[in-house]
């Protein structure tokens, strides 16, 4: 017995204006629990890895933002802090001697709210680190930043190390639109000042992060950012949605406003020379390269491991994730600066269609995603499993199929939220295989 196609759309309804349904997932970490496994998480030595290093301390905390984080703390507990991260990595270097690192990211929080001496403590042990393994062709490490905190003598450290790419958060100029978020920026000219130091180093790639449907934002403010953009001239741009789901309900999001908002900044930066396909959310003036670190760009396109270092870091290998310690967890201010290791606390052993689902929404960042990796993922049956959801998705003109990609549509970017959960498992969707690939698929 399959599940009827009116059972997909009425689905698909109940969910198209939920904004729980987006690029996170879980929804919820109740969600996982039944996979919760104990001991460590392998990988694959085999295949490339990259590592994720999570610096949690910010010069001041946004309402907006997310992710874990705290205030800067003392110098003492930043050390503390930075020792414990290299030894996690030498402790895992000397587990998988062998690996090839295709990506490095540095993020937070905000990397550069380390005192100098830390923050060229931790450009040490990677210099260090990439000088003992093999790095893949198109290995391009990435540290985050804030206008604010990243002085010139980090941008000497950050060169000197061999990091290519910086990104740095701006989110909006506008001041009526970040102060109530408790963010500030620098202006327009003391921002391009610091490109100008970036690009005078080794660093080739500057990216600025936008925001979308933040409280206060208007068309006006919009074309705003995008003069900025035009004076800036980075090679990169990030446009992130704001997503009241994460951070409580003390905002409230128009979904018609947001998408109106992300057209606006979609023609806008093409306009100006960028390149992208509707509904991703990178931007870059160089058509070969996708606007991200390689870390990002093979986690998203391709689904390939890497290992998380810090508190509340994720890890993700070719059978499951897991999560460091901090993550869901309300101590995490007795926990900084006091532990001698980070490592993973919850580990998952995923099936194969909860794999499919964080893949899914990972890729949901590029608007779509890889066809051959779904199929890959779930032994060459996604099409077969999933031809009624995509049947439904390409008649209604939500989906496009193209070549190896399932890309959202333009009218069907208002939902992709929804879109992306009708291949969760929590669909309660019917799955089943009748060998039979529908011509849609190859249009």
């Amino acid at each position: 017995m399959t599940t009827s196609y009116i059972d997909i759309e009425s689905l698909f309804e109940s969910r198209k204006n939920n904004p729980l349904f987006n690029t996170s997932y879980p929804i919820s970490p109740k969600d996982w629990v039944e996979y919760s496994v104990s001991g460590e998480l392998p990988f694959e030595a085999i295949k490339p890895m990259a590592f994720y290093v999570h610096i949690p301390f910010c010069e001041q905390i946004c309402s907006f933002c997310e992710y874990t984080r705290i205030c800067v703390p003392s110098k003492e507990m930043q050390f503390r802090y930075i020792k414990a991260l290299i030894s996690d990595i030498e402790i895992f270097i000397r587990q998988y001697p062998e690996i090839k690192l295709y990506g490095f990211d540095i993020g937070g929080g905000t990397p550069t709210s380390l005192c100098d001496k830390a923050f060229s403590m931790l450009l040490d042990e990677y210099q260090n680190l990439i000088s003992r393994v093999l790095l893949t062709a198109d290995y391009e490490p990435s540290n985050e930043a804030t206008f604010q905190t990243l002085t010139d003598e980090k941008i000497s450290v950050i060169g000197k190390a061999g990091i290519s790419r910086i990104s740095l958060g701006i989110q909006s100029v506008v001041e009526s639109v970040v102060n109530p978020l408790h963010r500030q920026n620098v202006d327009a000219t003391a921002m391009k000042e610091t490109i100008d130091k970036i690009h005078a180093t080794k660093i080739k790639k500057v990216n600025l992060d936008l925001m979308y449907g933040l409280p206060g934002q208007t068309a006006d403010t919009i074309r705003n950012d995008l003069e900025t953009i035009s004076f800036l001239n980075p090679e990169q741009v990030t446009v992130y949605e704001f997503r009241t789901n994460q951070v409580g309900s003390a905002f409230s999001v128009n979904s018609e406003t947001s998408y109106e908002q992300y057209c606006l900044l979609y023609d806008g930066l093409i306009r100006l020379g960028y390149k992208s396909d509707f509904g991703q959310n990178t931007f870059s003036k160089d058509t070969g390269d996708y606007g991200v670190s390689s870390y990002l760009r093979h986690r998203m396109l391709d689904r390939w491991q890497y290992k998380g270092f810090g508190i509340s870091a994720q890890s993700m290998s070719m059978n499951g994730l897991s999560y460091n310690i901090g993550k869901n967890d309300g101590s995490i201010l007795t926990q900084i600066g006091f532990n001698d290791s980070y490592e993973p606390n919850i580990y998952y052993s995923l099936p194969k269609q909860e794999l499919l689902a964080k893949f899914i929404a990972i890729s949901g960042y590029s608007g779509g995603f890889s066809l051959p990796t779904a199929n890959q993922i779930m032994d060459g049956q996604f099409v077969s499993i999933y031809t009624d959801v995509l049947k439904f998705l390409y008649d209604k003109n939500l989906i496009t199929c193209s070549g190896d990609r399932i890309q959202i549509s333009k009218e069907g970017f208002r939902y992709y939220g929804a879109i992306l959960s009708m291949f969760y498992p929590i669909n309660n969707i019917e799955a089943y295989a009748n060998n039979q690939n529908p011509s849609y698929l190859h249009k």
